[in-house]
């Protein structure tokens, strides 16, 4: 029979799981945010990779950014898990493997790259060779890692959704909204769109601030209910 302490222990450990999943939903948007403006709006092209010692120390500060972002989105799936997983474990699993471990590896590969083309961009014969080679691994890279992203955030929001953990509106907010985010990935897999164009940041846009919604949401007023054990 569970007593109330032990109830009341499992709310404040969940009170404080949702505390540091928004946390660590804010660290992750403002790293990335700073990334870029570290950089000067990101890395947009062989060309720029050659000279990419124009941007100096920028570089390899936009390059730590990126991890920072890399490893405080890695660490959510692995806090929520012990709550998730009492709703699915499935896809509280899934969720890991696709948030955590996929995507998290793909942060730290462009940090390394970039760090790279830092210590390169001294060498304008071997960045004009090597930097187009890693920028185009990049990119590439960087689309897969968009449908990583979808994956993992479709799991979450249904265990959201299924827990009814965070309101019902703003589960279907982020449901939504990852399918324009989902459309941009294709179309610039497929070499239609410019992922870096207006357009895909527009069409991006929704999600980024549904996740910043929910981060607040999680800090100020935790989940929503207690999940059960499925």
């Amino acid at each position: 029979m569970i007593t109330h302490a032990e109830v009341r222990t499992k709310a404040l450990s969940d009170r404080a799981t949702a505390t540091t999943i928004g946390i660590l939903y804010l660290v992750g948007t403002a790293g990335g945010a700073a990334s870029l403006v570290a950089t000067g709006g990101g890395l947009e092209g062989p060309d720029y990779l050659a000279g990419a010692d124009e941007l100096g120390s920028g570089l390899a500060a936009g390059a730590l950014l990126v991890l920072l972002m890399g490893l405080s989105l890695a660490f959510i799936p692995i806090v929520a898990f012990p709550v998730l997983r009492r709703v699915s474990e499935r896809l509280a699993v899934g969720f890991v493997v696709f948030r955590g471990a996929l995507e998290g590896t793909w942060y730290v590969v462009t940090a390394m790259t970039w760090l790279t083309l830092f210590r390169l961009a001294g060498d304008d014969a071997v960045a004009g060779e090597n930097g187009t080679v890693l920028f185009t691994a990049g990119e590439t890279g960087g689309i897969l890692q968009s449908l990583v992203f979808v994956t993992g955030a479709t799991m979450f929001y249904v265990i959201l959704l299924r827990g009814r953990l965070v309101p019902a509106w703003l589960t279907w907010w982020g449901l939504v909204a990852i399918v324009p985010y989902a459309v941009v990935a294709v179309l610039g897999l497929l070499d239609v769109l410019d992922v870096l164009s207006s357009t895909a940041a527009g069409l991006q846009a929704p999600l980024a601030l549904q996740e910043i919604v929910l981060a607040l949401w999680l800090i100020v007023r935790g989940f929503s209910r207690p999940p059960q054990t499925a």
